[in-house]
């Protein structure tokens, strides 16, 4: 075949291969298109989803603060507050039916049953408004009977499953665009490869038809691909000479380039080692200044919102006679021994579940039921504050010997983080002061409770009514102070925790409880404390139990 020829085959064909890479190319691009396509709608259905589910917890929070309001004094709701509840309520239910528009399959079904289950809830809220400020006992009876259980139902199974399932939507949409992305980046790098190769034989046939001395380029070539310095050398003075200089200045500069490269890649690496450790130190150092869930929304957003918090508990603890043993310790030893009482709290809060605020002084200040709601939280604040009087208990042959007061109290709170230098994450509002006040209103070694948290444990745990006169609100209060758990929960002691405690705080609050006291010192304080009339022969039935 003739050099022309040959040239102009090699043209062809080379010009035939672009054109086909060019064909893979825009049908890669076209697979990519639609899964991205299929991801986005994945992606819409769950923000809708979102919305839906944001909308349904703002009425319901908005209906939940009416019902607490005292049924003696309820104002009238007025038409404007009523429509734009009704507006609201209207614009989540056009949110759900665009949703059952868009969804197919499995998803179209659960999006319909969930349809039919929030336009119960609006029925219900709808007649909830229709009552307020008219019949009081018919609107708390529609919100208790059923506002609240189909707004629990709608919030916390049916959402979070439709959600989950979304997910699943998108992840699944998700690794059908790896998988598209995958083999069209494979399939374009192997025909890009088979392509060049070809184009490489042919350019070999014309190399060798036109010059044998072209050949000697091949080990500088070589050299060069694999990393290494060559040179040419060739001495001629036509274009393949000029071409051989042109590629010995090319190889010098690329090898030191290389070389650079090399540096600089060590030096970046070990850059980033240095940034990753740093970055691990402050996240480590971020989470143990503040919750889980709130450290995570401080690092993403570089502030944290504050937030209105229903249902909270509070605990207060102080020892008895600190201030007298300031000035009988030394510093050392008075740090030592709060170190020791307060890293026992840590552990024991981190166990139950509570969250660690602050300290003041010898004062430890815990909550329980946030950043996330939790149901149990009042059982397991007594529960933690029970360990607490313990860890003080077995301490008592120290010199001094410290007894200690715990106050709980439930309600709502405001919480946030606050500063920009030492910041700290801290609650706020009438019902901080008021646990203050129970736990500087209690006893040594005793557990006092509000009226409020002991409505949400008594059936958990035996109480004694007081009545105490707080010198800062020239009141009585009305407290209560725990003894120890219901015998009746505790009469097997061979299982720890007992079976009947289990059983019922599995049926109060559906899980299992994070922890348990030790059940012989809760005996032995429910033996020492006096008991109620009519109680006596239980407490003490239970002591022998125990024995």
């Amino acid at each position: 075949m003739r050099l022309k020829n040959l040239v102009q085959f090699s043209l062809f064909t080379i010009l035939s291969l672009f054109a086909l890479n060019f064909a893979l190319n825009f049908w890669n691009a076209h697979k990519k298109s639609q899964a991205v396509e299929q991801l986005q709608h994945e992606t819409r259905l769950l923000a809708v989803t979102t919305s839906i589910k944001q909308g349904i917890v703002d009425i319901q929070k908005q209906v939940a603060r009416l019902g607490q309001l005292p049924q003696d004094s309820v104002p009238a709701l007025s038409a404007k507050e009523k429509d734009r509840v009704e507006a609201q309520s209207a614009r989540v239910a056009g949110e759900i039916t665009h949703l059952k528009s868009k969804a197919e399959g499995a998803l179209l079904d659960k999006v319909a049953a969930m349809q039919g289950r929030y336009m119960e809830l609006s029925a219900s809220w709808h007649q909830f408004y229709r009552h307020f400020g008219n019949d009081s006992a018919q609107a708390m009876t529609e919100f208790v009977l059923h506002a609240e259980p189909y707004s629990q139902q709608l919030i916390y199974q049916d959402l979070p499953a439709l959600e989950a399932h979304e997910s699943e939507l998108i992840e699944q949409a998700h690794q059908h665009l790896k998988e598209v992305e995958w083999w069209s980046e494979r399939a374009s790098l192997i025909f890009f490869v088979l392509s060049l190769l070809i184009a490489l034989s042919f350019a070999v046939r014309v190399y060798r038809r036109v010059v044998d001395g072209v050949r000697a380029f091949a080990p500088g070539v070589a050299a060069v691909l694999e990393g290494g310095e060559a040179r040419i050398g060739l001495k001629t003075r036509d274009e393949l000479g000029e071409i051989a200089n042109a590629f010995d200045t090319v190889s010098n500069d690329l090898h030191a380039s290389r070389k650079q490269c090399g540096v600089l890649e060590q030096d970046l690496h070990q850059r980033n080692e240095e940034l990753e450790a740093q970055l691990k130190e402050s996240q480590s150092l971020l989470r143990n200044i503040l919750p889980a869930t709130v450290a995570e929304e401080f690092r993403s957003k570089g502030t944290v919102q504050p937030k209105y918090l229903e249902d909270v508990t509070i605990l207060f603890t102080d020892f008895v006679g600190f201030s007298a043993s300031t000035e009988k310790l030394a510093a050392e030893d008075l740090v030592h021994m709060l170190h020791d009482y307060f890293s026992t709290f840590d552990e024991i809060c981190a166990r139950y579940g509570l969250e660690k605020l602050k300290t003041i002084g010898d004062s430890y200040m815990c909550a329980a039921g946030l950043p996330e709601r939790n149901p149990s939280h009042p059982v397991d604040a007594v529960m933690a504050a029970m360990e607490m009087i313990q860890a003080v208990t077995e301490r008592g042959n120290r010199n001094p010997s410290w007894s200690i007061r715990i106050g709980i109290h439930t309600g709502h709170v405001i919480a946030g983080m606050v500063g920009t230098q030492k910041f700290a994450y801290d609650i706020w509002g009438e019902s901080v002061n008021y646990a203050s006040r129970v736990e500087s209103s209690g006893e040594a070694n005793r557990i006092a409770l509000s009226a409020q948290t002991h409505g949400r444990i008594k059936d958990f745990f035996e109480c004694e009514k007081r009545e105490k006169t707080h010198s800062k609100v020239s009141h009585k209060m009305e407290l209560f102070f725990v003894n120890g758990f219901t015998p009746s929960l505790i009469e097997d002691t061979k299982q720890m925790p007992p079976e009947a405690f289990v059983r019922r705080y599995r049926g109060y609050f559906q899980k299992e409880p994070p922890s348990f006291p030790p059940l012989r010192t809760a005996l032995a304080d429910m033996a020492e404390k006096p008991a109620p009339a009519g109680r006596t022969a239980r407490t003490t039935s239970a002591s022998k139990a125990e024995k």
